[in-house]
């Protein structure tokens, strides 16, 4: 004899245990679904990402050697061709017989000069080898003393020591040399200096470049009216996101440059 003899009652039966049941194994069944989809779709996004980085870095690598084999085919062609002018024209002096030949000759050489050491200063820029800064250092280090000495401008370099293999773009790297080039060209033309002191430092994330003279100073506002230099500056700075202050003293004038590291 039937439990119930009534089926709807088993239908109620029905109703109110299996079918929540059913309805869960759907519901984990879903959330199961849901879940594995959503992972996919999280390592879709990753391998995309890193396709991307991959070919960021693959383009990276392939303009740096671009840069580097123009440098090195500038220093071996055009570099190789304005020393021989150059020695050409120091030669041709020695057999000049009128004034006149001496001066446009010399003027050929001069200009020769000039070009070569610009050249050189581009190679450096454009070959990937020397985006360090420690390379950047070195080469303003190895400048200045030349370029003082021949003013016969005494130098006190100072380093602070810390990792100098990291890494800066050529773009900064010949933008901060140019600013160099500019206040030491100041120094020579208008200060009167008889010593420069040089000191560079880091505190991450920037690299302090200090340059001091004993001169008579100058008024950067008055200076920046009747000429590029400090312009040029203020435009060198601006490009690759530093800064730069002077602070004149009666001993003398204190260019203060900041180089940000990381982009």
């Amino acid at each position: 004899m039937p439990l119930f003899e009534d089926k709807t009652v088993y239908w109620v039966i029905i109703t109110s245990f299996v079918m929540p049941v059913l309805f869960g194994i759907g519901l984990i069944w879903f959330l199961l679904k849901f879940q594995k989809r959503k992972h996919q779709t999280e390592l879709e996004k990753k391998d995309m990402l890193l396709r991307e980085q991959q070919l960021i870095i693959e383009n990276q690598t392939a303009i740096e050697t671009e840069r580097t084999r123009i440098a090195s085919e500038m220093h071996d062609d055009l570099g190789s061709g304005l020393t021989t002018i150059r020695y050409l024209s120091d030669r041709a002096l020695k057999n000049v017989s009128t004034e006149d030949e001496k001066i446009q000759i010399g003027k050929i050489a001069e200009q020769s000069s000039a070009l070569v050491r610009n050249m050189s200063e581009i190679i450096w820029a454009m070959n990937s080898r020397y985006d360090t800064v420690d390379n950047l250092v070195a080469y303003i280090r190895h400048y200045t003393s030349e370029y003082l000495e021949s003013y016969h401008i005494d130098i006190d370099w100072h380093q602070g020591e810390w990792v100098w293999d990291m890494r800066l773009n050529g773009e900064k790297r010949r933008n901060v040399f140019l600013v160099i080039k500019e206040a030491l060209h100041n120094i020579v033309k208008h200060a009167k200096a008889s010593k420069v002191i040089i000191n560079v430092h880091c505190d991450l994330p920037q690299l302090f470049i200090h340059i001091m003279d004993n001169g008579i100073g100058f008024d950067p506002q008055l200076s920046e009216t009747k000429g590029n230099g400090l312009y040029n500056i203020r435009k060198r700075m601006n490009t690759i996101g530093g800064d730069y202050s002077f602070e004149h003293k009666s001993q003398g004038t204190t260019m203060k440059i900041l180089i940000p590291l990381f982009d």
